[in-house]
């Protein structure tokens, strides 16, 4: 039997940023991905996605109000926030209101955040089996 594929939903107005983790992660999981935070709302309400990696400061709707759309959709779903080093002050805000479970600063390491990514899906499925 093949394992279910984890969709991840990434939003990041930089399409660089995009593009590298598309390419890190396709063919391990199903990729949406999303250029604003509009966008990103739009998709959060059709679509289905088990964990989504956020950027902070983005023109227009910020990753916070992103991340708080996907709470009040399904709190189950992972959040991962990506921040600038000067943003550390915030995510830690944004960790303690609970709206995120995580956050990786910019420039991302493609392992690190790997290695968060299978922590986090790991949390998740565990979520789903106590439901």
């Amino acid at each position: 039997m093949e394992e279910k594929k984890y969709t991840l939903m990434l939003v990041d107005d930089e399409d660089i940023i995009l593009n590298a983790l598309s390419g890190a992660f396709e063919d391990e999981y199903n990729i949406i991905t999303a250029v604003s935070g509009e966008e990103a709302l739009t998709k959060i309400a059709k679509e289905h996605f088990d964990v989504i990696i956020c950027d902070m400061r983005m023109p227009g709707i910020q990753g916070y109000d992103v991340l708080k759309a996907v709470v009040e959709k399904d709190e189950s779903i992972r959040r991962i926030l990506l921040t600038g080093f000067s943003d550390e002050k915030a995510a830690n805000a944004a960790i303690e209101l609970g709206k995120i479970h995580q956050y990786i600063s910019k420039p991302i390491n493609l392992r690190d955040l790997a290695a968060l990514l299978k922590e986090e899906l790991n949390h998740y499925s565990k979520s789903k089996k106590v439901a």
